[in-house]
């Protein structure tokens, strides 16, 4: 008796896999046209912003070729050249770093790219990677600002000189 019931189990089993499979198949899940609506709404918000941007670009490309008209009739372009270095000087961030025991490296340059100091935190973590600075990095508070050179920055948190 024990033979027939599993006999009896496994062709139960298979017979079971097969109708599965032929319901798949009869009737498609209707997750994958559910997937083709988002896909195309995706699609339909893409190709908008696409055409926003465009819009953009033309803007932009008339803004320049009528100040660059600007630019040979006189002196209308001036006062925005003296005000482009102010813009650049008030882009400067400033931060306080704090550096703890056992800090890494990449835990430090990700600090510094996070509070914008830095634009490439693996450069700086390269840089701080080099055995005479990464044995020298020193636990405390640095007042740090976007307009220092990472190697200023690396001598800084080492207290080496710059000489």
């Amino acid at each position: 008796m024990k033979r027939s019931t599993l006999r009896g189990f496994g062709i139960a089993c298979i017979l079971i896999g097969i109708l599965y499979t032929g319901m798949d198949r009869l009737h498609p899940a209707e997750s994958t046209s559910g997937e083709m609506e988002q896909y195309e709404e995706k699609i339909a918000q893409l190709e908008s912003q696409l055409k926003e941007a465009k819009q953009q670009l033309k803007q932009y490309e008339k803004q320049t070729s009528s100040n660059e008209t600007n630019e040979s009739g006189g002196k209308d372009q001036t006062p925005s050249q003296e005000s482009a270095p102010e813009n650049e000087q008030k882009d400067v961030k400033e931060g306080t770093l704090y550096i703890y025991a056992g800090q890494t490296p990449y835990e430090i340059a990700k600090k510094l790219k996070d509070m914008g100091i830095i634009k490439n935190g693996v450069e700086m973590e390269l840089f701080l990677a080099q055995p005479e600075y990464a044995r020298s990095i020193q636990i405390g508070q640095y007042q740090v600002n976007s307009s220092m050179s990472i190697e200023e920055i690396a001598n800084l948190i080492t207290r080496k000189s710059d000489s």
